[in-house]
């Protein structure tokens, strides 16, 4: 059984051309990789891939697409190697809109722990589950886009890859051994072939909130306005829409309708900075209900 001798080999970022061209041939020598990305969706309005992690049987590597251009790596991942990933839906959809990149021949560690009829899918669960060992979720809410990057948080990210081809091994082999490794090929093969989804503003989303339904007529004038306003300020600024203004102020705004400063900052989960963003365009948009 192949396990991970560097087990506590430092991870590689890859952030210049050098570094790239390196890890591009160290790929194309391995029959399989692993993959992941992180991406930055939690803070921003138009989120982007903001690291690749890449394991192969003897090195874990970090890359940083915001620093270097990461397109040739798409040739090698793409050739018909076997590419490893955990619930790679995302991951894949996010690549292709990204980068055009595919992945001819994909392995999911978590599809195939749900056909073998594994409870626990997450990965952090599947590591313990297999090799004894905690996955921290000390940065799990990182701001993937911010530099620049902390030891801390390569080696956390690195770590999302380091065991997925010794769970690819125990995973396939298991399939295999159960008759079940060409019904998983044609679900891999289907999640690979996902498609990139355009981000679609629904301006009616407002009364999916599930306090609207409590607020009077007024009240979901008001909140219908505040989401709209919210939304194109999210844009303008390239924030996430809750973090330029939570659901439940939108909501307390709704129910209180403040008529002036004093009033808006009296209302719960109205900051100084949620001012400063939105101040006018809450007033204007109680005003205009």
């Amino acid at each position: 059984m192949t396990t991970h001798a560097h087990l506590h080999a430092e991870p590689l970022l890859v952030d210049d051309v050098a570094g790239l061209e390196r890890l591009a041939a160290d790929l194309s020598r391995a029959a399989a990789v692993a993959l992941d990305t992180e991406s930055n969706s939690f803070h921003v309005y138009r989120e982007r891939v903001c690291l690749l992690q890449i394991s192969t049987r003897d090195h874990d590597y970090v890359v940083d697409p915001l620093a270097v251009e990461v397109g040739p790596l798409g040739r090698v991942l793409g050739d018909g190697r076997e590419v490893v990933l955990h619930g790679a839906d995302y991951d894949v959809r996010c690549l292709k809109r990204e980068y055009g990149w595919s992945f001819p021949r994909l392995f999911d560690t978590m599809a195939a722990a749900r056909r073998l009829g594994l409870q626990e899918l997450g990965l952090a669960a599947l590591v313990q589950g297999h090799f004894g060992a905690r996955l921290s979720k000390e940065h799990q809410r990182s701001d993937w886009g911010r530099r620049p990057l902390s030891a801390g948080q390569i080696r956390y990210a690195s770590l999302d890859t380091h065991y997925l081809l010794p769970l690819f091994d125990r995973l396939g082999a298991e399939l295999q051994g159960r008759g079940l490794a060409e019904p998983a090929r044609r679900e891999f093969d289907r999640i690979a072939a996902v498609e990139p989804r355009p981000r679609v503003f629904d301006p009616e989303g407002w009364q999916r909130l599930k306090a609207a339904r409590g607020l009077d007529a007024e009240g979901r004038e008001v909140l219908r306005a505040l989401y709209l306003a919210r939304e194109k300020r999210a844009s303008e600024i390239d924030r996430a829409p809750f973090r330029v203004l939570s659901e439940q102020a939108m909501v307390e705004i709704a129910r209180r309708r403040p008529r002036s400063d004093e009033e808006l900052l009296r209302v719960p989960g109205v900051t100084s900075l949620v001012h400063r963003h939105m101040g006018e365009a809450i007033l204007e948009a109680v005003r205009a209900a």
